[in-house]
């Protein structure tokens, strides 16, 4: 079971190519990121509260400033800061453990930042990703939104 102080909530951690695909009009998944965004934001879409990390932030912060330029990066990351979005700082422990797990799925293509955040999501009890990579979080045994629960 999901942990949450709202009832009939679900905790929701954020991956990388959501916030990726919100920021960035030209994205290929921009108005199903947005759609769900909105969703969340207006309380049709029962998420809170919501996650993220500081290695999804890095991967984020990465990938616009190689895909835009550092005004976006800068930008964006400000945004999700000043959102109401909680954003976790992994320690010594959470970084062995993830070690631990990416060695564990040496037949998979997961990302070290996926599997962070599988880590991350499990010591919260969060059972829901907000991800375009359903098939890595499915993996890892999350529900990935909004793939498999149908928003947008």
């Amino acid at each position: 079971m999901s942990r949450t102080d709202d009832p009939g909530a679900t905790p929701l951690f954020i991956d990388t190519g959501a916030f990726y695909a919100r920021f960035v009009e030209t994205a290929q998944r921009h108005d199903r990121a947005t759609a769900v965004f909105e969703a969340i934001g207006a309380g049709e879409a029962v998420y809170r509260p919501l996650y993220t990390s500081t290695y999804v932030l890095d991967e984020l912060a990465t990938l616009l400033l190689g895909h835009r330029d550092h005004e976006a990066a800068a930008v964006t990351l400000d945004r999700v800061r000043q959102s109401p979005t909680t954003v976790v700082h992994p320690d010594k422990a959470d970084f062995d453990t993830t070690c631990e797990q990416f060695a564990r799925y040496d037949g998979h293509a997961i990302s070290f930042t996926d599997h962070m955040t599988g880590v991350l999501a499990a010591e919260r009890e969060i059972e829901h990703v907000f991800t375009f990579d359903p098939d890595h979080f499915r993996t890892l045994g999350f529900t990935a939104v909004p793939d498999d629960t149908g928003e947008a």
